[in-house]
């Protein structure tokens, strides 16, 4: 069974502020996705998700020492959420919002294929939430999209609530997933806006001790169905795996997780879950440049400071700070670091807003 909340780590106020980083993280930042072909994805994710592309990464080849690449180039877009239609207010993601980071590697080259089933550990599909999921299912199958299911129910606590999603793949394989909001009586439709990405993680109690107490997050809720249901509900992928390899034929799935934000923002978290039924299966990427969504970054306000208090709360291997030149995106302080799972997880430094100094101390 999944662990109940009450089992869930609890320590002291004091605890977690005096290990963690969550007096320096700012926001989440972005969510890397690494692609074979920029110009199709790019194409792709402005077509089927509520996106735009914002900047472009053309940074020249440099040493990537967090990523054990001693030189390496990659390309990329930064994409944000489309700005045409608004969400209503209740929904507005926070300010500056997570951003979407397509990248393909130029040297090396792109290397394996993203993960083929639902349960296994890594960051496994990105989320968005849309008003009108009928109407966004039809536009993915019309761009070329490869959905696992039509929209579906999917259970997420004892009670039975739940909420209508459907998962698509892009051209990769990447797992990308759309679910139903509702707009107050009277709002408009909207366009949509990126929301969590999942996680699939071996423990969760270990891993909801980690990001709460050494990433510094908070719970949003607690999503735990008491019930199997079939393993179709949502149509979150086409595969389930056992530990050990073998193909999950069961029609039943279980699973726990929970959903955590930057100082209780819930507009925009991490959801961390733990398969019950099947167990969790496989490895997470195990180079930077492979293929798949590859990593979580979080913007910090001191880069140095948060790597010390890494190191200080014992977390490692912990990467130096890196100084990335990423072209007309221009430079970014990076550390490169892992969860207890092994999943990549990035720190990069706020960029400092110009601002006249008042003529006062």
């Amino acid at each position: 069974m999944p662990p109940t909340p009450e089992k869930l780590p609890r320590p002291s106020v004091a605890e977690r502020l005096a290990n963690g980083l969550r007096g320096h993280i700012n926001r989440f930042a972005h969510v890397v996705i690494n692609v074979s072909d920029l110009d199709r994805a790019l194409a792709f994710y402005e077509n089927t998700f509520p996106v735009q592309r914002l900047a472009h990464i053309n940074g020249p080849a440099q040493s990537y020492p967090g990523f054990g690449i001693e030189q390496g180039q990659f390309e990329g877009w930064v994409l944000e959420n489309k700005k045409d239609v608004s969400p209503p207010g209740d929904l507005i993601a926070e300010f500056p919002a997570r951003l979407l980071h397509l990248i393909e590697w130029k040297s090396p080259r792109p290397t394996g294929k993203p993960y083929r089933e639902a349960n296994h550990v890594g960051i496994y599909r990105q989320n968005s939430l849309v008003s009108n999921l009928d109407a966004a299912y039809a536009n993915v199958v019309a761009n070329g999209g490869k959905p696992y299911g039509e929209p579906s129910w999917i259970v997420l606590t004892p009670e039975g609530d739940g909420v209508t999603v459907f998962a698509y793949r892009d051209p990769d394989g990447n797992t990308l997933e759309m679910i139903a909001a509702e707009t107050a009586d009277g709002s408009p439709p909207f366009a949509g806006m990126m929301h969590h990405c999942n996680l699939n993680v071996r423990d969760l109690p270990t891993s909801y001790r980690f990001y709460r107490d050494l990433m510094g997050l908070d719970l949003t809720v607690y999503l735990a169905p008491s019930d199997l249901q079939p393993a179709t509900n949502g149509s979150l992928g086409d595969l389930l795996r056992n530990p050990d390899g073998s193909e999950f034929t069961d029609n039943q799935m279980r699973f726990a997780a929970t959903l955590m934000g930057v100082r209780s923002d819930s507009r925009s978290p991490i959801d961390v879950l733990q398969w019950d039924t099947p167990q969790p299966f496989g490895e997470p990427y195990p180079h930077a440049n492979h293929l798949g969504i590859i990593r979580v970054a979080f913007e910090v306000d001191d880069i140095q400071a948060a790597r010390t208090q890494l190191l200080l709360a014992g977390h490692g291997p912990v990467g130096p700070v890196e100084t990335w030149d990423m072209g007309d995106y221009g430079e970014r302080k990076v550390i490169i670091f892992k969860d207890p799972d092994g999943i990549m997880l990035e720190l990069i430094e706020a960029v400092p807003i110009p601002t006249e100094r008042p003529p006062f101390d």
